[in-house]
């Protein structure tokens, strides 16, 4: 049972991380819900769950075709945890504006009447965002790595991360009329702070993962 829970438990840290960063799609979600209503909203956040799920999947079939080397693991493992430690660094120390202000967005507009085609629209925008691309090749390649190649662990890794980001958007179309505070100047730094440092966290996790699979795995061939 703990074998199950460690790797979902671990995802769901990411999916948190990754839930509560302060970017262009948390205010398209509160915009569109504000705006258009919580249904629409949520149509809105399944189409961005689609996306994220259409790559962790290709990119999950992929890297176990890929990561079959024991060597592979420790590489992409470090590069991986390097990769995120130094976003981490990044998000912690970046400047926000002094004066409060929500980050400019153009609003989602649809030519068609209904909801399905904010559904669609968020496939898209999601889909076409290149930092996702790199975010989630990274993750699946040093997840990979830090499992030891062991699929169950990093599917249950990335069910975990993929159902907090989608229950977190549902959330936030539901409070979108609360959630006002995202665009403190003050809000936002704290907010920087604690992402960077769990991103730092996860950094060293994937590391130090990726370190204790490998020398397990020698000490696994000494006679």
């Amino acid at each position: 049972m703990s074998s199950i829970l460690h790797p979902l438990f671990e995802g769901i840290i990411l999916g948190l991380t990754v839930a509560i960063s302060i970017g262009p799609a948390l205010f398209a979600l509160l915009q569109t819900s504000i705006k258009h209503g919580i249904k629409t909203g949520i149509f809105l956040a399944a189409g961005i769950f689609i996306s994220d799920l259409a790559l962790v999947v290709g990119f999950y079939f992929g890297a176990s075709a890929i990561v079959t080397n024991p060597k592979y693991h420790l590489v992409l493992g470090i590069i991986g945890g390097i990769v995120m430690t130094i976003y981490g660094v990044y998000t912690f120390f970046k400047r926000v504006p002094l004066t409060e202000q929500v980050e400019a967005i153009s609003e989602i507009k649809v030519k068609k009447n209904g909801r399905m085609p904010y559904f669609f629209k968020g496939f898209v925008l999601n889909f076409a965002n290149p930092f996702l691309w790199v975010f989630w090749i990274t993750s699946m390649l040093a997840i990979n790595a830090t499992y030891g190649g062991n699929q169950q662990s990093v599917a249950l890794f990335f069910i975990g991360t993929l159902s907090i980001i989608l229950m977190t958007d549902i959330l936030k179309v539901v409070l979108a009329t609360k959630i006002k505070i995202a665009g403190n100047p003050q809000v936002t730094l704290w907010m920087n702070r604690i992402v960077g440092l769990l991103f730092m966290i996860i950094g060293a996790f994937f590391i130090s993962g990726s370190l204790l699979e490998f020398f397990r795995g020698i000490s696994l061939q000494v006679p």
